[in-house]
């Protein structure tokens, strides 16, 4: 394994390459012509007689502004120029630092600008205790909170880049003393709010815990997307993400003029193969635009599993959205069927170019005939990162699944390989050098085998490799989702309580329009909320006390005499009820290779027609919920319970009495009907109440 090496100098990658166009060569290369392109045309005939000049040959057709466009230029005051083009992401986040500190200086009446240009650490240190002791955000919406003390150190450089933005200054940029009470404010605020310094574990997603993704992607039955071709999305996409080590938004934003399909010569004499080459032009813009990488990935004849394969994914999204420039150009045979030129080493498949602009990975739109692909609205990272952790808990992992753990696994597994230079890797990676690298990406938990290392034994790399990858947590018996009567439960829970009871006495209140009004809906919404919200904490708490009570469960069990059942069928099986489109998919994508050429050419187009025909499939959105449990009523042998469903039941018939013809006698029943039931003294007038509402019904 190659040995790494702190570079002891910044790349030149940090100045952005636009300055370079400023730059003049004291030497000046030769050339035919008698001018260069640098110098200016002073060699100008001016003839007094007025004859023509060589500024007679520029386009007059061409209207330019007026001298006052461009004067305005020159004194705009109000131009943006200044500010950091930051992207769409860090500005949500710096408008909401924005926010909460307008919401703090409301709070404690001053100015926001002001107090922005006047800014100390103390007052920091006051914003950021108001920030950690609020509960509710904007519109009443209940807050996640501020758990580790990275998080709070987040949002203090979202300040500082929020400050610049108002006054032009970033704080505390060459004030040591003014950072050092900045950090001191900081540390005693994570420990007067219990903030913890535990980082999350960044998870790497190695190539074998990508298999069990994606094939629990393609089998699963209890994750279903809206649209089939999202299901082949997010499988091109961990694909792509895995193989490149590319930012998973890098990853999203590709578009149709980013992919490259060709069929390239085999220089040993081998089949033709078909290479899938992308660029990622979209990155981290901070310190200017940078240089886009291209990926190029020849197909693998014979491929193991062609769950691992992007040419087939991507081909067949390719051939559901009709993108090939050849219009007969439509299935997989068709392309095994190209031959390349004499002479020539590749074939390229140019797409359509009415398509450049078009993204690869759309997000699903609902329609008056169901769902349907946006032709031109990019997939959400907020979707991404949904799927991937449903995803996550569907294949049995203990750790959340996220985009970022492909990225964290190719880094890592570039470092490691000899094939792979410092340089190149930071090119890949986008890194300025390799403290990014070191400080970011490197994992903390120790993957060689430091024990053999230092009693110079041979590594034992294949268990060391078993110990820290995602493989060694799964648990098929894992809860992956609550119970029917696990779900109810979180009605009894006390907040759940209060607010249905509110609602109940909203509905007592305005008999027959408690629906239509706001505050009735807002209870509602609340209500169901607060449900989800108990529902989420509780699924999280019983497969957090699984492993230790599982690991006590199979002790005791072998103990005491007994075995594990070796026939245990695990999650992983294909479902009965898997759609024909899907099961024709998984028959297509989960096969052994070929024994011959044509077997594994045969193997191949089939996946691709599969894919193409799964990406026009609709697969109708959630998985259906199971049956809800009818709720039972109170029992009767609480005394108290009884006499409210008692009362409960008079009101109801009353109310239903309400809206019965009125005649004049039944109008003075009503008055006094709503003047005994709503009153305040209500619960001793039952005997009333039901009395008037005999009367109604007489």
């Amino acid at each position: 394994m190659r040995r790494r090496q702190l570079s002891r100098s910044f790349s030149s990658s940090n100045v952005s390459d636009s300055e370079s166009c400023f730059d003049v060569e004291d030497n000046v290369v030769d050339s035919d012509s008698d001018t260069i392109p640098t110098d200016i045309d002073t060699d100008v005939e001016d003839n007094a007689g007025g004859g023509d000049s060589d500024t007679t040959d520029v386009d007059t057709d061409v209207e330019d502004h007026p001298p006052e466009y461009y004067l305005h230029q020159e004194d705009d005051s109000d131009s943006d120029d200044e500010i950091q083009d930051y992207r769409d992401s860090t500005v949500c986040l710096i408008s909401g630092i924005e926010q909460r500190f307008n919401r703090y200086c409301n709070y404690v009446k001053k100015e926001p600008i002001q107090s922005m240009r006047d800014i100390t650490p103390r007052m920091i240190g006051a914003f950021f205790d108001w920030v950690l002791n609020q509960r509710r955000g904007k519109g009443g919406r209940r807050l996640k909170g501020i758990k580790t003390e990275s998080s709070l150190i987040s949002y203090y450089k979202n300040f500082r880049m929020a400050c610049e933005k108002a006054t032009g200054i970033r704080i505390g940029e060459s004030d040591i003393v003014f950072k050092r009470m900045v950090n001191r404010i900081l540390r005693k605020l994570a420990k007067k709010h219990r903030l913890t310094r535990e980082k999350r574990e960044k998870a790497a997603i190695d190539v074998e815990s990508l298999s069990m993704i994606l094939h629990t992607n393609l089998t699963t039955t209890k994750k279903r997307y809206t649209h089939g071709r999202q299901r082949i999305a997010i499988a091109l996409f961990l694909q792509l993400a895995g193989f490149s080590g590319s930012r998973p938004q890098a990853i999203l934003d590709l578009c149709y003029r980013h992919i490259v399909v060709s069929k390239l010569r085999d220089p040993k004499g081998g089949p033709h193969r078909i290479l899938i080459e992308f660029t990622c032009e979209f990155t981290k813009q901070f310190l200017g635009v940078k240089e886009a990488n291209t990926f190029p990935l020849p197909e693998i004849i014979f491929d193991p599993s062609l769950l691992l394969s992007p040419h087939v994914a991507l081909l067949g999204m390719i051939i559901a959205d009709k993108a090939f420039q050849a219009p007969n150009l439509t299935s997989g045979e068709a392309i095994s069927k190209l031959d390349i030129r004499p002479g020539c080493n590749q074939l390229q498949l140019f797409l359509k170019p009415e398509m450049a602009n078009i993204p690869i990975f759309r997000k699903s739109v609902r329609t008056p005939y169901g769902w349907e692909i946006s032709p031109n609205e990019p997939l959400p990272y907020s979707t991404l990162l949904r799927w991937m952790e449903a995803l996550g808990v569907l294949a049995c992992f203990l750790q959340i699944i996220r985009p970022y753990g492909l990225r964290y696994n190719a880094g890592n597994k570039f470092n490691k390989s000899g094939e792979v230079s410092d340089a190149l890797q930071n090119m890949m990676l986008q890194h300025a050098d390799m403290r990014t690298f070191i400080n970011h990406y490197l994992s903390r938990r120790v993957t060689a085998d430091t024990r053999a290392i230092v009693c110079d034994y041979e590594p034992q790399n294949h268990l060391m490799d078993a110990a820290c990858r995602l493989l060694r947590w799964i648990d098929p018996c894992r809860p992956q989702e609550l119970t029917s009567v696990q779900s109810q439960s979180v009605n009894q829970s006390p907040r759940v309580l209060r607010l249905v009871a509110r609602r109940e006495k909203l509905k007592r209140r305005s008999v027959g329009t408690a629906t239509t009004q706001p505050r009735y809906k807002a209870l509602t919404s609340d209500i169901a909320r607060e449900r989800q919200r108990q529902r989420i904490a509780l699924l999280k708490k019983l497969r957090d006390e699984w492993d230790l009570k599982k690991s006590v469960s199979d002790i005791e069990l072998q103990l005491s005499g007994l075995k594990f059942d070796e026939n245990l069928k695990t999650t992983l099986d294909l479902a009965d009820d898997m759609p024909q489109p899907q099961r024709r998919l998984v028959e297509a994508i989960i096969t052994l290779p070929g024994t011959t050429m044509e077997k594994e050419t045969r193997r191949r187009n089939e996946g691709i027609n599969a894919t193409a025909a799964y990406c026009k499939f609709q697969e109708g959105g959630a998985a259906p919920r199971r049956p809800r449990i009818k709720r039972t009523g109170p029992t009767p042998a609480d005394p108290q319970l009884a006499a409210a469903e008692a009362e409960k039941e008079a009101l109801e018939a009353a109310m239903l009495s309400v809206y019965t013809e009125e005649r004049p006698r039944t109008r003075r029943l009503n008055k006094a009907l709503q003047a005994e039931a709503f009153g305040p003294y209500r619960k001793r007038r039952l005997p009333r109440v039901q009395a008037l509402s005999d009367a109604f019904k007489g």
